[in-house]
């Protein structure tokens, strides 16, 4: 294990949870604690990762979808190469190393069931690299789940692909890569 926290770090991810957006004032007048207090110990657990602060857009809010997909990789270089693609990948939302066969585990989000089917099967077509399971999750009924909005400058996507080499959004079957200038973001108005 890693950080720990005491009495007073609970009470502040605690009102945090509550609010996100409390000011340090109201924390310390709820917390009985003094500004300074307050705002030494946010920092430390900010900047400790052990508290995040991030916006993002709400995947239910947008009726998005999600997926676990279970992956089998039979290469060790295949594995941190695919591991490095897919931390730079704006629709993974996690992703796991296992003890099964399916030894990565990725969840994923699309704008609509064919988008995520759509990245699912690219997966398909990596040297030394099976799909073992894709589960379909729909959107999600309770808890916020937030995605990155990406900054699309380019053509040249985070994975190091170039979106204009994409059969997949040539023949309407996804919306693109949201890192990409062809992207067909829905949320735009």
């Amino acid at each position: 294990m890693g950080e720990k926290v005491d009495n007073l770090d609970l009470k502040i991810i605690h009102q945090l949870q509550s609010n996100g957006r409390i000011s340090i004032t109201e924390l310390a007048d709820n917390i009985h604690s003094s500004r300074p207090t307050i705002t030494n110990r946010l920092k430390k657990l900010v900047d400790n990762d052990v508290v995040m602060v991030k916006g993002g857009l709400n995947i239910s809010k947008f009726d998005f979808k999600m997926a676990c997909i279970g992956l089998e990789v039979t290469d060790g270089t295949t594995l941190g190469e695919l591991e490095s693609t897919m931390k730079c990948c704006p629709r993974v939302l996690n992703i796991y190393r296992t003890t099964d066969k399916a030894n990565i585990h990725i969840t994923l989000w699309g704008e609509n069931d064919q988008t995520v089917n759509s990245t699912i099967e690219s997966y398909r077509g990596i040297p030394n690299v099976n799909v073992i399971y894709a589960h379909y999750l729909g959107t999600p009924i309770h808890g916020d789940i937030m995605i990155d909005i990406c900054n699309t400058t380019g053509d040249l996507l985070p994975c190091g692909k170039k979106s204009c080499n994409c059969p997949r959004l040539d023949a309407g079957w996804c919306m693109g890569c949201p890192a990409s200038k062809g992207y067909q973001s829905p949320v735009l108005v």
